[in-house]
């Protein structure tokens, strides 16, 4: 083997220990704080389109019986409104209105709407393909005595075909090693826009989601508005499972690219010695190392394809110690796909930057104008 591979090898080796290393401490230190939940007000964009949407929502009313939930419904959205309908409750508050229009995030302005009427001290924002664990909104409401918006970790739960257990290897394979380190480092300039708490007055008095409603990017312009202010970002360690059911190979290539858009605007916009060495360098090395060990033979290829099965075992390892997911082989496998394929998402999406699919409608980016159709 060349000299130059076993230096990429030692380098990606040596970064992935640090994440490790670094992520290992971010949970050695946080310990679960308990707040109340029964000061939140959960705030659920709602959009229909999903097989897995009522189990996801069903499971929190469940889960979290002490927070008040109000579900932000289109206008157009047939089956969300059937939803409603079923899953009426005493604590729970579904909200109509017309659909996104140009110029409006599709996720942001609704939450323009729902803002108004939270009544409580705090307020979370819920994807509607994410579900919350028993007493994970109480955790993460005592987290604000560390800062003024607390995020979450997403794991990818879904895993029931080929499609969406190769998308769990993308999230799986990199969420617990790259947030953690990121607030170990005091380098967070972005959150997981899939779960996150805060109190509503503060950010009433930052202008509201009226102040992100037309960035499509909601979480990254979320963070920004409250790091633009001064205030701080408190990462959590409340894991919560996503669920989102990838049909086939074109859907988990347009979610991929969604991903990769907002991804490639982060990095642009937040060049630093962070995102170079624990996300540019360990996403683009593993395509890299498998080429070049295949260039060389098969045994710069099986030392390649080993490397990334030591760090897809030591990320089950993980998994299964902070977040209860029990590994699968198949899993492992398809982190490692995952980890291979990230760069052509990347390229996919430098290629065609303007055009996404979100469920049901398809949005085009007319420089920063939002449009859809």
């Amino acid at each position: 083997m060349s000299a130059l591979f076993v230096l990429m090898l030692a380098f990606y080796v040596l970064l992935t220990g640090v994440r490790f290393a670094l992520a290992a401490a971010f949970f050695a230190r946080t310990a679960p704080a308990r707040g109340d939940a029964r000061g939140v007000t959960v705030l659920q964009p709602i959009l229909s389109g999903d097989p897995t949407l009522e189990s996801c929502l069903s499971a929190n009313l469940r889960n979290q019986p002490e927070a008040r939930f109000i579900w932000l419904i289109d206008d157009d959205d047939a089956e969300a409104q059937r939803l409603a309908a079923r899953y009426a409750a005493p604590n729970l508050t579904a909200l109509f209105g017309p659909p996104p229009r140009d110029g409006e995030s599709p996720k942001a302005a609704k939450l323009a709407r729902g803002l108004p009427h939270v009544t409580t001290p705090l307020f979370a924002v819920l994807d509607d393909d994410t579900v919350l664990r028993p007493n994970a909104l109480a955790q993460a409401a005592g987290a604000l005595t560390k800062g003024d918006l607390v995020t979450g970790l997403p794991l990818y739960a879904h895993r029931a075909d080929f499609w969406s257990t190769l998308l769990s290897g993308f999230v799986n394979g990199a969420a617990l090693i790259t947030y953690p380190p990121a607030a170990m480092l005091r380098a967070q300039r972005t959150i997981n826009g899939m779960f996150y708490l805060g109190r509503a007055d503060e950010l009433r008095a930052l202008g509201g989601f009226e102040a992100i409603a037309r960035e499509l990017t909601d979480d990254y312009a979320m963070a920004r508005l409250y790091l633009d202010h001064g205030k701080t970002i408190a990462q959590s360690a409340v894991i919560h499972p996503i669920a989102t059911h990838v049909r086939d190979g074109a859907h988990y290539a347009s979610l991929m690219r969604r991903w990769m858009i907002f991804a490639n605007r982060y990095v642009r916009e937040n060049i630093s010695p962070f995102t170079l060495g624990v996300i540019g360098a360990p996403t683009l090395l593993p395509m890299l190392l498998v080429l070049a060990g295949a260039f060389l033979g098969w045994q710069g290829l099986v030392a390649a394809l080993l490397t990334l099965a030591a760090k897809a075992a030591l990320m089950a390892r993980m998994r299964l110690r902070y977040a209860a997911d029990r590994p699968r082989a198949l899993d492992m496998a398809a982190e490692i796909a995952a980890d291979v394929l990230t760069p052509l998402h990347l390229a996919a999406a430098l290629l065609s930057p303007n055009r996404l699919q979100w469920r049901t409608r398809a949005i085009r980016m007319d420089g920063a104008h939002i449009r859809y159709g």
